[in-house]
């Protein structure tokens, strides 16, 4: 039943669209991915990952959790916009965040999982299941990507 929880609140709390206004012009970030691993550091932190113009994951770690959330926009964005970008992007998640990992600490008898696909796709596929294997064998996940 655990399982299925957090499958819940990830489809109900983070599999959704978010609009922000960027430079005055609205801009539509889709939650496309969601996966939850482990991780041995219980402290906080964040990181951002640039696929693409359109396609970037932000990861949020805490209480011993990691989640990476699979990101689109529904138009290119500049590299200056990613400070305001994240900053929008936390403030708004970390409630739901912070639910997810609530629930995990207590129920989630794994090491990694996706909890989300919806659409992905075959970069944020390629990336996100790349993470989901090394995450499951317990290989350092930062190889092949540079740490933001």
């Amino acid at each position: 039943m655990p399982m299925e929880e957090l499958y819940a609140i990830t489809t109900r709390e983070l599999a959704k669209d978010l609009v922000f206004e960027i430079d005055d012009e609205p801009v539509t970030l889709s939650i496309r991915g969601v996966l939850l691993a482990r991780t041995d550091s219980k402290g906080y932190n964040f990181s951002f990952f640039e696929l693409s113009e359109e396609e970037f994951v932000l990861v949020v770690q805490m209480k011993g959790f990691v989640v990476y959330l699979g990101i689109e926009s529904d138009e290119e964005l500049e590299e200056d916009v990613y400070p305001e970008l994240v900053r929008a992007l936390l403030e708004h998640l970390a409630p739901q965040i912070a639910l997810l990992i609530t629930k995990a600490e207590k129920d989630y008898p794994g090491r990694a999982d996706l909890l989300l696909d919806d659409d992905m796709s075959s970069d944020l596929k390629e990336f996100f299941y790349g993470l989901l294997v090394k995450h499951r064998q317990g290989k350092p996940v930062y190889e092949q990507t540079e740490v933001a």
